[in-house]
């Protein structure tokens, strides 16, 4: 699932932090559950990914020969490899919107200002998804394109004009999307790009929610485990599945499942024979 996932050339991720038990003591360390989701829906997984820390390096090793769209909050190890050749960076514009909407401070005619344009983003984009590629590409760059460089020129003026507080949410994510500028117009040039992040986020909301009943994991080995479960049982649900059906059936028969023919019991190719055998 991983592989292909990483193979798909479009890669949205997301991560979330969990409460790991130290063993053989009562309290609590942070670690962190990854998602990566293919971009398209094709394939259409949800793979998670259980890591002690939050390290570069983790991100760094996942990614290291991945060559495509990646989609991301804004976290250095994505800003690292969006440096290299092979990965073209899609710095999430949800999360822009969402550092201005918490600045309610500051210069209030440019805040809205910015949130009105960001606002039309969104709205052309929506139109833009529901053409053909060729056709996205050139609402993109007839009509969205100038938004986002008048957005890059708004927040520019505003840093270079001074008076702000350095410490205000208003600097703050003048600063935010300043960081993001050489990066935010990405998503133009490729149809499959998405202007935000958000398939990422819902499929890591599940955990989320799910995270207040079970509460923590027992151990790094748990923690994988939790991982490997997550991705089936999400990547089930995504494809409308019964969750338990599709176990039960695969535990009774992956024992004696030919490995070179593991691909098979992957849960849309397990899908598509039960259909096939209707």
């Amino acid at each position: 699932m991983k592989a292909r996932v990483l193979e798909s050339g479009v890669v949205f991720v997301d991560e979330t932090p969990i409460d790991l038990q130290v063993r053989g003591k009562s309290r609590m360390q942070q670690a962190y559950m990854w998602i990566y989701v293919g971009g398209g829906g094709d394939p259409p997984y949800r793979f998670f990914e259980f890591c002690l820390n939050r390290n570069h390096d983790n991100r760094l090793k996942t990614l290291k020969d991945y060559k495509g769209v990646l989609h991301s909050d804004k976290y250095g190890a994505y800003e690292t490899l969006a440096k290299g050749k092979d990965i073209t960076w899609c710095p999430c514009m949800a999360h822009v919107r969402r550092k201005f909407v918490e600045a309610e401070g500051g210069d209030p005619e440019l805040r809205r200002r910015i949130l009105r344009k960001i606002r039309y983003l969104f709205m052309l984009e929506r139109v833009a998804w529901k053409r053909t590629p060729e056709e996205r590409l050139r609402i993109r760059m007839d009509k969205e394109k100038p938004i986002v460089d008048e957005l890059t020129k708004m927040v520019k003026d505003r840093l270079l004009s001074g008076g702000l507080l350095p410490k205000s949410n208003f600097a703050k994510a003048l600063n935010y999307f300043q960081g993001l500028a050489p990066y935010l117009s990405n998503y133009l040039n490729n149809p499959d790009a998405r202007l935000d992040n958000n398939v990422a986020e819902r499929g890591i909301r599940p955990l989320t929610i799910g995270r207040k009943n079970w509460l923590f994991v027992g151990s790094e080995d748990g923690g994988k485990a939790t991982a490997t479960i997550l991705s089936l049982v999400q990547t089930c649900r995504n494809l409308g599945i019964n969750p338990q059906e599709y176990l039960e059936d695969v535990l009774r028969r992956i024992m004696g499942h030919p490995a070179k023919q593991i691909h098979k019991l992957l849960p849309d190719n397990w899908h598509a024979a039960r259909q096939n055998n209707l």
